[in-house]
């Protein structure tokens, strides 16, 4: 089992970088954002994890990362562009 990890950090690396370039993001950028927790960079990084350790295929996980996107930024624009009572 031990002389596969390096082959499974490999493999969590490029599903990692390959989702972020599908998302028209700079991995270093990305990893900048990361590093100083950033929002948006840290709710990715979390639904990238969850997807990797479900196993779910690179093409999957980032069309539900698109489907979960476009949610969270249609409730959100609603939130903001609601009057105030």
């Amino acid at each position: 089992m031990y002389c596969m990890e390096p082959y499974s950090n490999y493999n969590q690396s490029k599903f990692f970088t390959d989702i972020i370039e599908a998302l028209h993001m700079k991995a270093d950028t990305f990893m900048y954002n990361l590093s100083h927790h950033n929002s948006y960079e840290m709710l990715l990084y979390v639904w990238i994890y969850k997807l990797y350790s479900k196993e779910k295929s690179i093409e999957e996980a980032i069309q539900l990362i698109y489907k979960a996107r476009n949610i969270l930024l249609l409730h959100s624009s609603q939130a903001f562009c609601n009057t105030p009572q």
